[in-house]
Formats: C-alpha cells, structure tokens, sequence
C-alpha cells in the first residue's frame, strides 16, 4: 500500500509574507461582487477558504446566491495577488529537501489544505515549488468543505496510508478526524504546546536538524 505524505500548505510548506498575508483578497472580492465598502474579514487561522468567505458573507448579510460569484472572484483575485514578485511566498527552510526524500523513499507526497486547488497552485509556484512534486489527484482542498475535519474525512476515504503534516491546531483536529499519524511542525508559529494534545507521532522545529527523524517515523507508519 502506497505511504501518502498529506502535506498542508501555509505555515508547513510555504510562508506568505504578503501584506496581511494576502487578507486584503478575501475583502476586496466580496466588495467586487456586492459593491459594499465596508467589510470585515474573519480570524483566518486554521481555517478552510470556503468557510472564511462563507463568514464574512453571512456576516455582511448578503445571501447564498452571492456564495458561487464572491468564490470565483476570490479565485481571480489570489491568481493576480500572488504572481505579483512583491507578494510571493517563501518556502519553510529546508521542506524542500524533506519533500525530496519523500519521494526518494518511494513515497508520495500530496496537499490537504484549506485553499482553493487554484490558489495553492499559484502559492507554490510564486515560492518557486515544482508543482509536479505533488500527487494532485491524492490531494485534497478547502474549496468545497466547511472545515479542517470535513476535508480529512474526504482524505481518509482515498488514503488508506498517510502521515499529515501540519502547523495549526485545525491540521491536529485533520490528522485525528482523518485517523492519520499528525507531524506537527511550529514553522508556522503556532506554539508546540498547543500541538500537543492532537497526539503528535513528532514535532519538527527545524527540518534541517529533524529530517531522518520525520522519516523515521513516516517508516514506521507505512503498512
């Protein structure tokens, strides 16, 4: 059976060091499809696309129909945002090299993530990620998922062998909806303390120093 390496994007592979890390977007798509001014985004964290656009549209009042055109436009809008040189992400140290021992193994590598399948395509390619390191039919997106939990049980119906690898609280609630072994990692800032309670198999500050230690425990997950 096929160990799968389920790798999120944002604080795990990547950082978004755009202004706001890129809020501005969530806001200006909904002003684009409903001519409001004033619009709050909601907290962002550990949260899929679907369901941060669903709040703040819900919360402007707008109705379901606004749902399918303030997506789209989101969509448009990231595309455009993150092709910008100024707005491109950075890879998290030394994940590249982790990445290239997956495959090295034999295994693959893949995504769960709470972005939308286009905005994370845009996301690595500004970080400079070679898109065909990444399984993207074994990967799963926040596009069309209310949550973290619901995007893992999409997951853990097509992965039977996985590791997930993660930065937030909402990867350790993925990894145990999912029933998947949780690498938690604190490149994404979120302290280790907080990880902790999800039952990490391993917690990787520094991938340089921890990398045989991650495929050590990816080894012994494999069935």
């Amino acid at each position: 059976m096929t160990m799968i390496v389920l790798w999120d994007l944002d604080g795990t592979l990547l950082l978004d060091n755009s202004p706001e890390g890129g809020e501005s977007v969530f806001a200006q798509a909904l002003r684009d499809v409903t001519g409001l001014t004033d619009v709050t985004v909601p907290e962002r964290h550990g949260k899929v696309d679907w369901q941060i656009l669903d709040e703040m549209r819900r919360g402007a009042g707008q109705p379901d129909t606004v749902a399918g055109p303030l997506t789209r436009r989101f969509v448009e809008l990231s595309e455009a945002w993150y092709a910008q040189p100024a707005n491109a992400c950075d890879p998290v140290p030394g994940v590249q090299e982790a990445l290239a021992a997956v495959h090295g193994n034999g295994w693959t590598n893949a995504l769960i993530t709470g972005n939308s399948k286009q905005r994370t395509r845009v996301k690595l390619t500004s970080a400079g990620y070679d898109l065909g390191l990444f399984d993207w039919g074994h990967s799963f997106f926040g596009a069309i998922y209310p949550d973290r939990a619901a995007l893992a049980w999409a997951a853990a119906r097509a992965v039977h062998n996985g590791v997930l690898v993660g930065d937030t609280e909402g990867d350790g609630v993925a990894a145990n909806a999912g029933g998947f072994a949780f690498v938690a990692v604190t490149t994404g800032g979120t302290d280790a303390g907080k990880l902790a309670k999800f039952g990490p198999v391993l917690v990787v500050d520094d991938w340089t120093a921890q990398l045989e230690d991650f495929l050590t425990v990816v080894k012994r997950a494999v069935r």
